[in-house]
């Protein structure tokens, strides 16, 4: 019995070594009618010096990055076209993003697309499963244990081996869903981030700590004055929680 739950006829529609090709990727979107043929051309043609170009990016921002923080995998096509702020092609009045495109992905390789909250995760299942390098160079977050069966968030369904060694090492099967790469990458920097600032508070207070559910929870610990103003742990784990809750919210802001 397999230990990874995929659709078999996604697996073998698409080449599981190869699911990025920029070809590959410029057709599905074109045929889910989001971008223009004329785009996919310019693109296609102009796909090496633009990448190049995400790349050299990515170098600079990493200069002053630890090696522990630095993200392996390299920019794709996608990321490519999300760089060039195009619209939509069925409406030009929204953007075609990163959201978009891996929606218009996940429909047609027939995998679940997952949008990333982080105040509906569980922080023990995102960095208790696997450790958070690992989650970091695969690009996969455990995001919901249920019924035996792990749901990994991936913005690449086909890394089966990777997927596998997770349900090894886990003892789940495991159940693969779709999400955009940066979202990916953010919550996997932002649960791992915040779970080190609770471990680190906690040792500060001799092991008394708290439960560690999801992250609404600790909305309550900014009521409360069991938090010394001067301790840079707690404030830290806090400080995840409202950074996180101001992105989320902050449109919905009117002044």
């Amino acid at each position: 019995r397999s230990r990874i739950i995929l659709k078999v006829n996604s697996v073998m529609a698409y080449n599981p070594t190869s699911p990025f090709q920029p070809e590959t990727i410029c057709k599905i979107l074109i045929k889910s009618n989001l971008l223009t043929v004329y785009h996919a051309k310019e693109i296609l043609r102009k796909k090496d010096s633009l990448l190049q170009k995400l790349e050299n990016s990515r170098k600079k921002k990493s200069e002053n990055v630890s090696a522990n923080e630095m993200i392996a995998n390299p920019p794709s096509i996608i990321d490519v076209i999300v760089s060039l702020n195009l619209s939509r092609q069925d409406n030009p009045t929204l953007p075609l993003d990163e959201e978009t495109i891996f929606q218009a992905l996940a429909a047609e390789w027939n995998f679940p697309f997952y949008k990333l909250d982080a105040l509906k995760l569980d922080l023990n299942v995102v960095t208790s499963t696997i450790p958070r390098n690992f989650a970091m160079k695969h690009l996969v977050l455990p995001v919901e244990v249920k019924d035996g069966i792990l749901t990994v968030s991936t913005p690449d369904p086909f890394n089966l081996e990777v997927l596998d060694d997770i349900s090894v090492a886990s003892k789940l099967r495991v159940q693969v869903v779709v999400s955009p790469k940066s979202e990916v990458i953010k919550l996997i920097n932002e649960f791992f981030g915040f779970k080190r600032s609770i471990v680190a508070a906690q040792d500060q207070f001799g092991g008394s700590g708290v439960d560690l559910g999801n992250l609404e929870q600790y909305v309550r610990l900014s009521q409360t004055d069991e938090l010394p103003s001067n301790d840079h742990h707690i404030i830290n784990a806090v400080n995840h929680l409202f950074m996180y809750a101001f992105d989320q919210k902050a449109s919905d802001i009117h002044i």
